[in-house]
């Protein structure tokens, strides 16, 4: 949370209209946690603190009026450089991004730029640490953003996802990741990794709060979103996730499952695809995409300044067939009529990562199915949301049994259905025990 007396923007709006705090009291407290924390958490790479200084001391009326935000280093922010997180790429950009202009518009306070894996391109965000335990990951690729959340440096966040980087993030720094619909925010403004599957959304302190931050990013009105009036049907991939969950985490899961249970929820298996399609489908479109985003970078003098065996990594794609290309573009198309079909009411529930926060340097991890990388062990319950384009959140959904690692819960539903996922979401936190949601 931001800190106990202000958890989220919800509180901190109550308390403006109260007249009790003003903007430039909730800078100053963003900022003290900066000076505290950010020697450890690393979360950015640009703060502008004298310019968010004066955005709070006069903050523009609206709906996010002096809400001090931080934004993932894809999306321009007027006055503030864009690297993507990279030496090979510096530009400064003279419009905000599309979304970052609307939260502008709204009185946001932008206090600066968060770190991401370079070019978004993978899942630890270095040297980011997880405010949990600076030992571990912060997840990625918009690490820096989930951690700034989590450390109480800001009341809200901008992250991008292309197979789960706003929510596998937020899962293991224990705040809520929204990945809207596809093509239903602005891409503008912000550097691409594959457009087929880019996202931009919102991580933030709680569901109303990402709620509103994705209103004023140009999403359907929240309005409603607050509440839920009977339990929700409930599709369970179990099959999918078999042998994919660490302990603490298939325990916080058996945990979940009878929350929802209690609380009047139905519930339903629902056959999933395997993870290998997933992946397949994935890799065979996100890596020629990638390749296309950065070609004219590989083939200057630039790529000399990425880090080891990331441009390697990116040719990759120009290997792949453009025959290969197009099947694996109609196969995600079949997937997508199948799923839009089989949902129908249904919302899906799974945990977002089926293990605890890695520690730094770690490269595979022992789960019941056998060694796996950590790419795979964080992306895989992820990816399938941003194949189809559904839109999903991540919640808190417990701890680990130490109590020092949070874990999340994501829901995901049919396309168009933002609201409905985000109502699902809150009414989880609604009958979820305190216990389970993280606070700092």
């Amino acid at each position: 949370m931001f800190s106990p007396e202000w958890p989220d923007w919800q509180a901190v709006q109550r308390e403006m209209s109260r007249g009790k705090v003003t903007a430039l009291d909730v800078w100053q407290r963003a900022d003290a946690a900066i000076a505290r924390r950010e020697p450890v958490v690393k979360a950015f790479l640009h703060y502008d603190r004298s310019g968010s200084r004066a955005a709070a001391a006069s903050p523009t009326v609206g709906p996010l009026g002096g809400a001090p935000l931080v934004v993932k280093d894809l999306a321009d922010v007027c006055g503030m450089p864009t690297t993507g997180g990279s030496r090979a790429y510096r530009r400064h950009p003279r419009r905000d991004a599309a979304v970052v202009g609307r939260w502008r518009d709204a009185g946001a306070v932008l206090l600066g730029k968060t770190n991401t894996e370079e070019l978004a391109f993978g899942v630890i965000t270095a040297p980011t640490t997880n405010p949990w335990d600076p030992a571990r990951i912060p997840g990625g690729s918009s690490g820096g953003t989930a951690a700034a959340l989590a450390a109480g440096m800001a009341l809200g966040g901008l992250g991008t996802d292309t197979a789960g980087s706003i929510r596998i993030p937020a899962a293991l720094c224990g705040v809520v990741g929204f990945k809207p619909t596809a093509g239903l925010l602005p891409l503008d403004g912000v550097m691409a990794l594959a457009p087929s599957f880019d996202a931009v959304g919102p991580l933030a302190h709680s569901v109303d709060d990402a709620a509103a931050l994705f209103h004023a990013m140009g999403g359907p009105a929240a309005a409603g979103a607050a509440a839920r009036p009977r339990p929700p049907r409930i599709g369970l991939p179990d099959r999918y996730w078999s042998g994919r969950l660490d302990a603490e985490v298939s325990a916080a899961w058996q945990q979940a499952l009878g929350v929802m249970e209690r609380a009047g929820a139905q519930l339903s298996p629902l056959p999933w695809a395997p993870w290998a399609r997933w992946r397949d489908i994935f890799l065979a479109i996100r890596r020629p995409e990638s390749f296309w985003v950065h070609r004219r970078m590989l083939a200057s003098e630039r790529r000399r300044l990425l880090r080891p065996g990331l441009a390697e990594r990116l040719e990759e794609g120009g290997a792949v067939s453009a025959v290969d290309y197009i099947a694996a573009q109609a196969e995600r198309a079949s997937l997508i009529r199948a799923y839009r079909r089989r949902l129908g009411p249904l919302v899906v529930a799974m945990p977002t990562v089926g293990v605890v926060a890695p520690r730094a340097g770690e490269e595979r991890l022992a789960l019941p199915q056998g060694s796996t990388s950590v790419w795979e062990a964080l992306v895989a319950l992820t990816m399938p949301a941003s194949v189809l384009g559904f839109p999903a959140v991540t919640v808190p959904m417990g701890w680990s049994r130490d109590r020092r690692l949070p874990m999340g819960l994501q829901i995901m539903g049919a396309p168009g259905r933002d609201l409905e996922v985000l109502a699902v979401a809150r009414w989880w936190v609604q009958h979820a025990s305190p216990r389970s949601l993280p606070s700092q």
